[in-house]
């Protein structure tokens, strides 16, 4: 069985992610994801960063990090945008960035800037042409691209990037599953109460065997909060810190990550959660993490990879 990797997701100031990234590298964590929002919380006062500015400056600090974005909204920049960013950042990074690519969703950071959140069917429209548009213009056939909504001339855009990788994500049951399989090297099935995580899985591998893609070749991965702590004791004070925020009691926050399939508590009590997501294909999880200190990222990381180990996955 393949163990699954303990990773991790943040969105903070350029200092910090520096710290949080060299502490990565030096414990020897894999990939450390951003995510991609202009507002940090849930109002207008939470600071937010471009995060791919941000991850030049980090791609220069490390040498060996795998870095991405989870995910960037399509309603941010234009595809021709996206593909000159990635491509830079692929050689800032030496080939260690993969770009993450969504339909976008947050209504308030949208309002807040001006920025346009078309209707639902059209974002995923958008999605599609410009994963379309990407693939065109990263391929190296010169075929160019022409949608509704966005038009690559037919040339091959130069530089070549040396790994570039895209990955989708979103708890979509349907369309993002399905150009996951279609067209990215990972998929980032985010967990969502309404619709089971293996499902989309599935879905996600035969949109990959239906367009001629081998399913093996597809990083499968998830992301969200981290809430595995080493004892009892620690464990209960997290659950507590998360119902505080949430403006709930502990039981409450403690049953709102068991409606997400999200594993909680002590190791051994965890286990389970990551069994069950290592059976649906689950080979990657990012911990979310904002303003934790690096003492609290390891604890928090040590703690989900031993009940990992745990779960034997």
């Amino acid at each position: 069985m393949v163990s699954m990797e303990i990773c991790v997701q943040t969105m903070r100031g350029y200092e910090d992610t520096v710290a949080l990234a060299r502490w990565c590298e030096a414990e020897g964590v894999p990939a450390m994801a951003v995510a991609d929002h202009y507002l940090a919380g849930p109002d207008q006062n939470s600071a937010g960063y471009d995060q791919l500015v941000l991850l030049g400056g980090i791609a220069r600090e490390t040498s060996s990090l795998e870095l991405s974005t989870l995910v960037s909204p399509l309603t941010f920049r234009h595809p021709a945008v996206h593909l000159k960013a990635a491509v830079t950042l692929d050689e800032m990074s030496g080939g260690r960035f993969t770009l993450g690519i969504g339909a976008g969703w947050m209504e308030l950071e949208h309002e807040s800037f001006g920025l346009d959140l078309h209707p639902l069917q059209e974002r995923f429209d958008r999605l599609e042409e410009t994963l379309r548009y990407l693939t065109a213009a990263l391929d190296g056939s010169g075929s160019g691209f022409e949608g509704e909504y966005y038009r690559l001339a037919p040339f091959d855009p130069q530089p070549r990037p040396t790994r570039l990788r895209l990955v989708v994500g979103g708890g979509g049951r349907r369309r993002t599953p399905d150009l996951a399989g279609r067209f990215a090297h990972e998929f980032n099935a985010f967990p969502d109460q309404e619709n089971p995580m293996a499902p989309r899985i599935e879905r996600c591998l035969e949109s990959a065997r239906a367009s001629g893609r081998d399913p093996a070749d597809l990083l499968l991965s998830t992301a969200f909060p981290a809430a595995v702590a080493p004892d009892h004791e620690t464990a209960a004070a997290m659950m507590r810190r998360r119902a505080e925020r949430m403006k709930v009691g502990p039981a409450e926050a403690a049953a709102s990550l068991d409606r997400y399939g999200i594993p909680h508590g002590t190791p051994d009590v965890a286990a389970a959660g990551y069994a069950a997501l290592a059976e649906t294909g689950i080979t990657r999880v990012y911990l979310q993490l904002s303003g934790n200190t690096l003492d609290d990222v390891g604890q928090a990381i040590d703690a989900a990879r031993k009940a990992a180990e745990s779960a034997g996955a």
